[in-house]
């Protein structure tokens, strides 16, 4: 059994809100409490009213996901479980009556990224390593890092999910196919930051304008730096741009 609810809390980094989720009926978890918003958390414990929560689950740290996760576990009387604290490891095995979810440290969004896999109903609960709607989700510097986040896409494909849930937006039901997109749509942003450089970028923010161009919301141009930080990073340590200079290797 699978139950949602949206936060309040839209905006252009969150889509239409942070979903939490609610597996089991009468033995459940929470994953992603999200904001510490008073109706939102008394919508989540409303849900559980008449079962046992076993924990509530993080996928990060991030306040949309986590900030309401003390006030809900006082009143449902569960651990708090996420990387961040020590109380998740990969690997982990935690039941519902719905069948156990088993935790997948996937980094790459923040260091701290855990996914939940959910075989009774090939589900995968994957956070903000993916956007519902979206091909591209937020990776950027300094706690972003490219390298991590595409082997945690491969790890997300490697456990043959049917559907993927992500914390923000609806669900992906061809996930084979979103991983593919999202993938090839970093290889291409790579592409353009090189070609950026190429024509003469003397500097990130040059950068971000080639890349991005004319459209980029000015909200949104801090991440859009982070993120060219974190292309730059990855493009050096895989050899494709001389360490510490920003001109591309002949």
């Amino acid at each position: 059994m699978l139950r949602e609810v949206l936060a309040p809390n839209a905006s252009a980094m969150t889509l239409d809100g942070t979903r939490t989720y609610v597996v089991g009926a009468a033995r459940t978890v929470v994953i992603d409490p999200g904001p510490d918003d008073a109706r939102h958390l008394d919508a989540v414990a409303e849900l559980l009213d008449a079962s046992t929560c076993v924990a509530v689950l993080l996928t990060h740290t991030h306040p949309d996901h986590a900030a309401g996760a003390e006030a809900l576990a006082g009143r449902l009387r569960a651990p708090v479980r996420g990387i961040a604290n020590g109380r998740l490891r990969d690997g982990d095995r935690i039941d519902t009556d719905a069948g156990p979810l088993l935790s997948l440290a996937t980094p790459g969004h923040t260091p701290d990224h855990a996914s939940f896999h959910w075989p009774a109903a090939a589900a995968v609960f994957c956070g903000d390593l993916m956007m519902g709607g979206l091909e591209t989700a937020l990776v950027a510097a300094p706690e972003g890092d490219l390298a991590a986040y595409l082997e945690s896409l491969e790890r997300l494909r490697s456990v043959r999910p049917r559907v993927l849930h992500p914390s923000h937006g609806p669900s992906f039901d061809s996930p084979d196919a979103a991983i593919g997109a999202y993938i090839e749509h970093r290889r291409a942003r790579e592409r353009q930051v090189l070609d950026a450089l190429a024509a003469g970028a003397t500097d990130t923010d040059d950068i971000v304008d080639h890349v991005y161009g004319g459209t980029l919301p000015h909200e949104l141009r801090g991440v859009a730096v982070g993120a060219v930080h974190a292309y730059l990073q990855h493009l050096e340590a895989t050899g494709r741009l001389q360490r510490g200079s920003r001109e591309p290797d002949a």
